[in-house]
């Protein structure tokens, strides 16, 4: 009792573990729904329409669930709406799976698991309270969790070829019940938090380099915050319509493309290696580079792949993985982190801004479905995807020429002589 880990209570460290674990299990849904498209469409006989309807209307209620799940945190307890969350997700997959009807998928995955959303902000409330120390590593490690199933799950399903989509739900069934549940139950004690408490009282607190406010020089005429307030909407509503349309389409897109099972297989693994990598690289050179700077790049690598995916090439498979991979988990935070430096650190935009980034998600499940259901490609989309990460790096980088002295962040050894 009262343990410490690497200066982090045991408890918290056995919740990350219990969180990554949910996390990995979430992954198997993910992987049913963009790889096995086509496979759904034909076996329900509906439209990649309909498909995208019930990603959008997922996205969309989860969306609204999400402040309704942080009020309800506040008044019952983490743990308590972790649990409700997973239930709802667990049932939203056996209707899916068990009612083997089109208004039952619409149903159990666009409405069900969409109110599973009510959990969506519980895990980073609960790294925030849990981590003092360590919560930037906790937080990528807990974001890992789903891209490294993704990594894992794909060429699992691919080798083994009677493995169908029906399986891929059972499968995530199943596991909610005997393993998620368990876990959240079991692995996210209602006391932990005391104990955590008690814990930290007990020795003194250490102010790690990346828990110090960053120091931004602001202009205090407010009106010159609106432009970046303005980019940084618009990249986060584009990297939703991003998101939206590889998650839901890119294996319909290289199927069509008459890419090989073994290439796709290998291209979706390196998809999930690349978003661990990515994270990983990409919060580094956020930490010590210009902020402004490093989004111009990273949408700017966007554009290739995407471009790269448009051409339908030998190579685009695995040069798209890797693009969009390295960029896939980094667009968000990276966008968040330029509003909180001229916030001053104080996050009051955030929850808008995922609401933008929510939005762009529905749009682009929607519009590739429906692209494909009226032109029989998902060539329009593409290149919808292509224009609008040009327009975010052009505003980015001109955002970059027109601030960079007010976004520049102390090197590692004057941050250092600071925080002595």
């Amino acid at each position: 009792m009262g343990t410490t880990w690497f200066k982090e209570s045991s408890y918290a460290w056995i919740g990350l573990g219990s969180l990554w674990i949910i996390g990995f299990i979430g992954a198997l849904t993910r992987f049913s729904m963009s790889f096995f498209q086509v496979q759904i469409a034909m076996d329900l006989q509906i439209s990649r329409g309909f498909i995208s309807m019930a990603w959008s209307t997922n996205l969309l209620i989860t969306a609204i669930c999400a402040p309704l799940g942080g009020w309800l945190v506040d008044r019952y307890g983490a743990k308590r709406i972790l649990f409700i969350s997973a239930v709802l997700s667990t049932l939203g997959t056996g209707v899916v799976v068990l009612g083997n009807q089109p208004i039952l998928f619409f149903i159990g995955y666009g409405v069900i698991s969409g109110l599973a959303g009510i959990g969506l902000t519980t895990s980073y409330i609960l790294m925030f309270e849990w981590f003092k120390h360590h919560r930037a590593k906790a937080m990528a490690l807990l974001g890992s969790a789903s891209s490294v199933g993704l990594a894992i799950i794909t060429p699992i399903f691919v080798s083994a070829g009677w493995l169908t989509w029906k399986d891929a739900f059972m499968a995530s069934f199943a596991l909610g019940i005997v393993v998620t549940l368990p876990v959240i139950w079991l692995g996210i004690k209602s006391s932990q938090q005391q104990n955590i408490n008690k814990a930290q009282k007990d020795r003194p607190v250490v102010i790690e380099e990346h828990d110090m406010p960053l120091k931004v020089t602001t202009s205090p005429k407010k009106f010159v915050y609106l432009p970046i307030f303005v980019v940084v909407v618009i990249a986060l509503f584009t990297c939703g319509i991003n998101m939206g349309s590889v998650e839901m389409n890119l294996v319909a897109i290289h199927q069509l493309a008459d890419v090989s099972p073994s290439m796709i297989a290998l291209s979706m693994s390196i998809l999930g290696i690349m978003e661990i990598t990515g994270a990983l690289i990409c919060g580094y050179f956020l930490d010590r580079y210009n902020k402004l700077m490093m989004m111009t790049i990273l949408y700017g690598i966007r554009i290739l792949g995407f471009v790269f995916l448009f051409m339908h090439l030998g190579s685009s498979p695995i040069v798209f993985a890797i693009a969009f991979g390295i960029t896939y988990l980094t667009a968000v935070p990276g966008g968040i982190l330029v509003i909180n430096e001229f916030a001053k650190g104080k996050g009051k935009h955030t929850g808008v801004l995922l609401l933008f980034h929510q939005g762009g998600g529905i749009v682009g499940a929607l519009i590739g479905g429906l692209s494909f259901d009226y032109f029989g490609s998902y060539q329009n989309l593409i290149a919808v995807d292509i224009l609008i990460c040009i327009l975010v790096t052009l505003g980015y980088f001109i955002l970059f020429t027109t601030h960079k002295r007010k976004l520049r962040i102390p090197n590692n050894k004057v941050a250092a002589s600071e925080a002595l």
